[in-house]
């Protein structure tokens, strides 16, 4: 069954079943971690997204063609230029804010990555459990975030820091 070729619905509407388990995870999993963090409150079996060709998005390259005939080489320049703008306003306002600490002091893209600080953590630096604390921060909030419905705002660990959370800069405006 694939309403993609039949109803010209999106792609992502297909279903392609396999008796092996982990047949799709193996032929398409990119392993980003930052995409798909272990350590949250479900079960993470339950997480598709690395077990499907679309997320690696190989198929979308005609979405940026039309994108690039729209936009031009100037409209995406001024798109592109805003985003970082973006991201540098982000990050200054984030390193004024008491009980946060931004992970890179100048990003080189539209990454803004940061810790929060809880008060209970704070001035609490050279505690020998402060880093296996601080590492619990992210998860909790965003599992606080995902059930209220408030936000969702993505973290992950990064060699040896622990769980700090991301921001990237976008805008399909």
């Amino acid at each position: 069954w694939n309403p993609h070729k039949l109803l010209a619905a999106p792609q992502q509407c297909s279903t392609f079943l396999t008796k092996h388990k982990n047949v799709l995870k193996e032929c398409h999993s990119s392993n980003a971690t930052y995409l798909f963090q272990k350590d949250k409150f479900y079960d993470t079996s339950y997480d598709t997204g690395d077990k499907h060709i679309q997320c690696g998005r190989r198929a979308d390259v005609l979405k940026f063609w039309f994108m690039w005939k729209a936009k031009g080489h100037e409209g995406f320049e001024k798109h592109i230029e805003t985003l970082f703008d973006n991201a540098k306003y982000f990050l200054e306002h984030i390193k004024q804010r008491d009980g946060f600490k931004v992970v890179l002091e100048n990003p080189e893209c539209t990454n803004v990555v940061f810790w929060y600080i809880p008060n209970c953590l704070r001035g609490c630096e050279n505690d020998p459990d402060y880093f296996e604390r601080l590492h619990k921060v992210a998860p909790k909030i965003k599992e606080r975030m995902i059930k209220e419905g408030s936000m969702m705002v993505t973290y992950q660990p990064q060699g040896e820091l622990v769980n700090f959370f991301r921001i990237v800069f976008q805008n399909s405006a």
